[in-house]
């Protein structure tokens, strides 16, 4: 059984709350990322952006490596990747960045947690900044980041 750690665009070992609360258990730890090509047909998304990410990648797959596993890289729809390392690799648990952005983003999460909730696997998201994901409104907000 592994605890993954799913690297969205959080693509850093330092001050990264979801890879030091899997590291922190007792099971092996699989960082993965996705590589989602609908993500990237998103008119947001651009040639930059792609540059972008392949250089981050490289520097966090030799950050991870100098620690221990390896970057995993896959490509395809989210839940069909989770299914597939489910099915080799018997995922106890998933651990990520709470990510915010675009709404295909948080409906492929939603997606994610379905899937999850009926295998089985528990989903711990973290948050990372004051911008709560699925917020009516801002009020309150300064209550809820004291907690």
């Amino acid at each position: 059984m592994v605890q993954v750690v799913w690297f969205k665009r959080d693509l850093r070992v330092e001050d990264h709350a979801a890879l030091t609360a899997a590291c922190a258990g007792d099971r092996a730890v699989l960082p993965l990322y996705i590589f989602e090509p609908d993500l990237w047909r998103q008119p947001e998304m651009a040639g930059r952006h792609f540059a972008f990410l392949i250089e981050s990648l490289t520097s966090l797959d030799a950050a991870l490596r100098a620690r221990g596993p390896a970057l995993t890289v896959e490509t395809g729809d989210a839940v069909e990747v989770f299914a597939r390392l489910h099915r080799t690799h018997a995922i106890s648990e998933i651990h990520a960045h709470e990510e915010t952005g675009l709404l295909w983003t948080y409906a492929r999460d939603r997606r994610v947690r379905a899937w999850a909730r009926r295998t089985g696997v528990p989903v711990q998201e973290y948050r990372q900044h004051g911008v709560w994901r699925a917020s009516k409104g801002r009020d309150g907000w300064a209550t809820r980041w004291d907690r």
